[in-house]
């Protein structure tokens, strides 16, 4: 018997793949949960029950200057479903239209198109209210100290002006963060290159890679919850989501112990159990398939799924290239690619390297990308010479980087397949390591 497989390079770009029954291993699609309520229900359920802290109409007063912070178009947040709830909230507790600021928290991140933003936010919320996308090159910034462990906390001065803050976000795997939400939308989010590039170079030098993903005591999320309570942000809203994009559950309230409940319920609806490490492994990277550099973390997720000296066909549609999202970091990104870890490791302890925020991610892929045999990336966007930087082959279609696989590996190889690689970890019930 053959199982056919639909896969999406993304929303709405379909492809398939057939396998033999005797060779498929897993299909780690996510776990549904039975939702009933409303997604505006859902969002007003949450903001009425905070955890760990009072209701915004508790917290707000009348003529707070109030900054709601909101991540960018590549993450997949309803933020359209999320802000009028929160706004209806705000207004009740006597804040004006005029008081009230959005941050865009970019990061690294190229500013987001109006186009984009109309979308992000909403038909009413869009145009409505002041708008801003945080720029950690050009600021302006506020210098707020030092963190505890020496990092220098520079962060954008609209986020020290407001009187309160509340910051809207998504809980995903990640692989510096261990989880994304909560305070990550303070550090990197909405802070300079300075504070950003020591985050990330400190997290990729002194973190074991595939030992962060899922876990929520993190050095670098140490760090986060840090910055944020220097910050003094006042009240989180978070989703998780099932692969549809569709809410499965809120949670708001303290930016720590929410975000510590939304990564509880995250681990049980995101992390897959598999029964072994697959021979060759399937992955697309959907939802992050705008370029590599989002795709890097699906790619990185892979490898939980796939044996030491396997085989990992990776699905990218790729339509922003290599580095589209992070433009500014494409030169490092290309020269470092193909560099060991040993050798991007020097050159930035010898100072050698300016662009920390760019190597870092380079870094994150040398330590993964000799771990398999080959990878073989299915794109319809990435060019054959863009898959040689980054040390990839190239196939036509996932039936034809099968057979490339099956001709390494035997006809017998198991296959695992990952179908929404972005936001999925997969977990096997051994113990063992493999």
């Amino acid at each position: 018997m053959t199982a056919k497989i639909e896969l999406a390079f993304r929303p709405g770009v379909i492809t398939e793949i057939e396998i033999e029954d005797q060779n498929l291993l897993f299909y780690a699609g996510q776990s549904k949960a039975a939702v009933e309520d409303s997604q505006e229900h859902l969002v007003l359920s949450a903001l009425n029950s905070p955890i760990s802290s009072p209701r915004l109409k508790e917290i707000i007063k009348p003529y707070d200057n109030i900054l709601i912070i909101i991540d960018d178009f590549t993450r997949p947040t309803p933020t359209a479903v999320i802000l009028p709830e929160i706004l209806k909230q705000v207004h009740v507790a006597g804040v004006s239209r005029s008081e009230v600021k959005i941050l865009v928290a970019a990061g690294t991140h190229r500013p987001m198109s109006d186009d984009e933003l109309a979308i992000k936010l909403g038909k009413e919320i869009h145009g409505k209210y002041q708008v801003f996308n945080h720029d950690y090159l050009a600021g302006p910034f506020v210098d707020l100290g030092h963190t505890k462990s020496g990092i220098p906390v520079e962060v954008n001065e609209l986020v020290t002006k407001a009187d309160i803050r509340l910051a809207v976000g998504n809980v995903v795997p990640h692989t510096s963060a261990g989880w994304g939400g909560g305070s990550k939308i303070i550090l990197p989010g909405v802070c300079s290159y300075k504070t950003t590039e020591m985050m990330h170079i400190r997290a990729v030098l002194n973190q074991p890679l595939l030992d962060v993903p899922g876990k929520r005591n993190t050095q670098t999320r140490h760090e986060m919850d840090d910055i944020a309570a220097k910050v003094g942000l006042d009240f989180i809203v978070n989703t998780v989501l099932d692969d549809g994009g569709n809410i499965l559950k809120v949670f708001a309230g303290h930016f720590v112990e929410a975000h510590k409940e939304a990564c509880i319920f995250a681990e049980k609806m995101q992390i897959i159990p598999i029964p072994a490490l697959a021979d060759i492994l399937i992955v697309s990277a959907n939802p992050c398939h705008f370029d590599f550099w989002q795709g890097l973390k699906p790619y990185i997720y892979g490898h939980l799924g796939v044996r030491k000296d396997g085989i990992i066909i990776f699905l990218l549609d790729g339509t922003e290239g290599l580095c589209g999202d992070a433009p500014t970091h494409e030169e490092t990104f290309r020269n470092y690619l193909l560099w060991s870890f040993e050798d991007q490791k020097s050159a930035v302890e010898c100072g050698e390297v300016e662009d920390l925020i760019g190597i870092h991610a380079t870094i994150q892929h040398a330590q993964v990308r000799n771990r398999v045999k080959k990878t073989i990336c299915v794109s319809r966007n990435i060019t054959p010479e863009d898959m040689k930087v980054l040390g990839f082959e190239s196939a036509s279609s996932v039936q034809e980087a099968l057979e490339m696989a099956y001709e390494i590996l035997g006809r017998g190889a198991k296959v695992g397949v990952i179908p929404y690689g972005g936001e999925t970890l997969v977990k096997p019930v051994s113990s063992d390591k493999q």
